[in-house]
């Protein structure tokens, strides 16, 4: 997001790091879409002339996220190599989804382009579901039977995980021995146990605590030593809620009530609607007790003041006027190999794949899409 620090009269606008994901990165299907809708309002000259006059050609730039992501699992799905089994089986990617699932049409867009583009099969499966119409054989494949026909079986590749990130997807024993199961498996996952714990929030803010110096373990050798710092800057300040000297004053912030207004306290949750804002922390807080452990499970994070904007949000068959902020998530493929011997693995992709804007109201604290309180828009570039 755009940063204004509200502390200085003239403030020079910044970028800053809001968060990094790794499981279950929605909207790369719906995003591309509406990019290739404002082109095309844009070439029937659908917008008012003010807006009009400000698009020019190169303004509003083509999304390659189906396409990109999509061969992101595709490579996936190659590296695996062939079948496992003897005799072999036909292979598929298999799509881990929620039940109901309401963000299908998002995830179709991915799947029906590697079907399309390169004849691979794509079958979805509930998270509930997993230990019902899939099994591990003794080479560790995860062979899957779709409902439809039990009696098929399919060697899974790559699972494609759009479920699992909510603590509410894991209220029986089952679920974890789903997600176990799941692991376990030959096949290459996206994300990893892992590498989803890689994108907690605990993860983030151990990089972004101001004088942390586990940067430098990432980024360290020639060349990217000389980014290390612009990095940095990008980071918005996010502090832990322990006994540690950064945690204690985290926790002081988040019990003042003014001190508290320039800063967010959030959970280890994904999805949106988890946030607390402002005021409305030290109460949170004080709610919690005494308990150490509720406190270790939230970081808090200073505010990012990005400067307002004025647009129109076309959502739930209702338009709304007013002043809007945008929030620009960049998708990325990687893929690699663990090394098991060394401990020292090999990327083997490594590349950005789209993007995705969300727009909102300035009043709205969330900016989740699927959660209710943002809209999936596309970028105006301009002078």
């Amino acid at each position: 997001m755009v940063h204004n620090d509200p502390s200085e009269q003239s403030p020079k606008a910044e970028l800053r790091q809001v968060e990094f994901n790794t499981i279950a990165a929605s909207f790369g299907g719906l995003s591309a879409k509406v990019s290739a809708l404002h082109k095309h309002l844009h070439t029937i000259s659908a917008f008012p002339e003010k807006v009009s006059d400000i698009i020019g050609d190169t303004s509003l730039p083509s999304n390659p996220s189906i396409a990109l992501i999509a061969k992101g699992l595709q490579q996936a799905h190659q590296v695996y190599g062939p079948s496992r089994q003897v005799p072999t089986l036909p292979l598929c990617i298999l799509f881990v989804v929620q039940d109901p699932e309401n963000n299908v049409f998002d995830q179709y867009a991915i799947s029906s382009r590697l079907q399309e583009e390169y004849q691979t099969t794509v079958f979805r499966l509930p998270f509930s579901s997993a230990l019902t119409h899939t099994t591990l054989s003794s080479e560790r494949s995860l062979i899957y039977n779709p409902s439809h026909a039990p009696s098929t079986s399919f060697e899974v590749t790559t699972l494609y995980y759009r479920a699992g990130y909510s603590p509410s997807e894991y209220s029986t024993s089952e679920a974890w021995d789903a997600r176990l199961h799941l692991e376990r498996s030959a096949a290459i996952k996206c994300p990893s146990i892992l590498t989803h714990l890689a994108g907690s929030k605990k993860i983030q803010q151990i990089l972004a605590t101001p004088s942390s110096p586990y940067l430098e373990r990432f980024l360290s050798g020639t060349p990217y030593e000389a980014f290390i710092e612009r990095i940095r800057a990008t980071f918005a300040a996010i502090y832990p809620l322990d006994d540690s000297e950064a945690g204690q004053k985290a926790i002081a912030i988040a019990k003042d009530e003014e001190k508290a207004k320039g800063y967010v306290l959030k959970p280890q949750r994904e999805g949106g609607g988890n946030n607390i804002y402002g005021t409305k922390i030290p109460p949170f807080v004080q709610s919690l007790g005494s308990d150490e452990r509720k406190y270790r499970s939230h970081i808090l994070m200073e505010l990012i003041e990005p400067p307002p904007l004025r647009n129109t949000i076309f959502r739930n068959g209702q338009i709304q006027s007013g002043e809007v902020i945008g929030e620009l998530g960049i998708y990325g493929v990687c893929l690699w190999k663990h090394d098991q011997g060394e401990g020292k693995g090999e990327i083997l992709e490594n590349y950005e794949a789209g993007f995705l804007l969300r727009t909102k109201g300035r009043e709205s604290e969330e900016g989740g899409v699927a959660a209710g309180f943002g809209a999936v828009d596309s970028p105006c570039l301009a002078d």
